[in-house]
């Protein structure tokens, strides 16, 4: 009776700062096998098997928490475990986002929130850092941590402000895309005409070119944040892109479709803390340094519609039926282009300003990071 008490308190301490969603999912792709709570004669064993599993469990679920920016979570789980914070994952671990869909290969926590540029998430984290005994390994892991920020490389433009350089591979990609949409000659009809669903499927060349970018943006397989494209310099080159060549398409029908289809694809796999700014609106938080509402906050847009699909595969949402417009409404035409492009930009350079910010805030130790960072490295 003794081991089963021990073993239900181990159980208990796995997921009394979970949410039971977040659990079921963990016990689906395994992480979690609840045999190794199973009662046997090796009881000292089956104890430090689950202990070992129990932390493991938290570990996945505390980083996945990170990932999709659920502030409430990360701050139980480091409350109740703060050596999360400097905790180390198995090389072989994937961490499966709940609302883009991404999958990675998971790295420390200040490492992934650093190398997704999630601003809210790094303030959250540094503070569990500093109640560390600073160890030479708790700061060398920090330090790591935080010098993996990229800088973006950018230029003055016509007025005089900074502008961020779209790397040559970024944009020809981009443009290969405007070059399929731009024969687009919607063989099953018009979506959002005379009946037509807003998600019907286009000429064979056209949704061959979604299927590229939505394996791109959307892999099947786990990959590692080192080797997976920058989701908002992407979708900050379709923008200008879509800018440039606004007269080479035949049609506004045209236009729209590039806008849904890849404008609100690239939307749907941005970081909820960048989501939360398209739901508000990008004009009226860049433009007006608006807050975050609470609806923002619950990541609906201003129209009630959600931000982000119900699955990997669902043609609801971005980029089959719509995308987010600057004023944080929903849209289904193409009209944008000049100013979202410029006022994303704004919002991308802000984060760099930003973090600079967060580590003069800190301690003398976060100096050498600045020097670093603002050195380079660009993309």
């Amino acid at each position: 009776m003794a081991i089963n008490r021990q073993i239900s308190k181990l159980n208990d301490r796995a997921f009394d700062v979970l949410k039971q969603s977040q659990s079921d999912y963990l016990k689906t792709n395994g992480f979690f096998s609840a045999d190794i709570f199973s009662i046997s004669s090796d009881a000292p064993n089956q104890i430090r098997a689950a202990i070992e599993i129990a932390n493991r469990v938290t570990f996945a679920i505390f980083l996945q928490a990170v990932m999709d920016d659920d502030i409430e979570t990360v701050k139980k789980c480091l409350d109740a475990e703060p050596d999360l914070i400097s905790g180390q994952p198995d090389k072989n671990l994937v961490i499966e986002s709940k609302l883009t869909w991404q999958k990675f290969y998971a790295e420390s926590a200040l490492t992934m929130a650093v190398k997704r540029k999630q601003i809210k998430m790094i303030e959250l984290l540094l503070p569990y850092y500093d109640k560390l005994e600073q160890t030479e390994d708790v700061i060398k892991v920090k330090t790591e941590a935080l010098s993996a920020w990229v800088f973006y490389e950018t230029k003055k433009n016509a007025q005089n402000e900074d502008e961020i350089i779209i790397p040559e591979d970024y944009a020809a990609y981009a443009q290969s895309l405007i070059e399929a949409f731009k024969e687009e000659s919607f063989p099953h009809g018009i979506p959002g005409y005379a009946g037509v669903p807003m998600n019907i499927a286009l000429s064979e060349k056209t949704d061959s070119a979604l299927e590229s970018l939505f394996n791109l943006l959307l892999p099947k397989k786990a990959v590692k944040l080192d080797n997976y494209i920058d989701p908002e310099l992407f979708l900050l080159a379709l923008y200008k892109t879509y800018r440039g060549n606004f007269n080479a398409f035949q049609n506004w029908e045209q236009r729209d479709a590039f806008c849904i289809r890849m404008i609100g694809l690239a939307q749907n796999v941005l970081s909820p803390e960048t989501a939360k700014i398209f739901c508000e609106g990008l004009y009226y938080v860049v433009e007006e340094n608006r807050k975050i509402s609470g609806r923002a906050d619950s990541l609906k847009l201003l129209d009630g519609g959600t931000f982000y699909r119900p699955s990997r595969a669902s043609r609801s949402g971005f980029g089959f039926e719509y995308f987010a417009e600057a004023d944080g409404a929903i849209a289904m035409d193409g009209a944008g282009g000049w100013a979202e492009s410029r006022r994303f930009g704004k919002s991308m350079s802000s984060k760099s300003n930003k973090l600079s910010e967060i580590l003069r805030s800190n301690s003398c130790n976060h100096q050498t990071v600045i020097q670093q960072m603002t050195r380079g490295p660009v993309v």
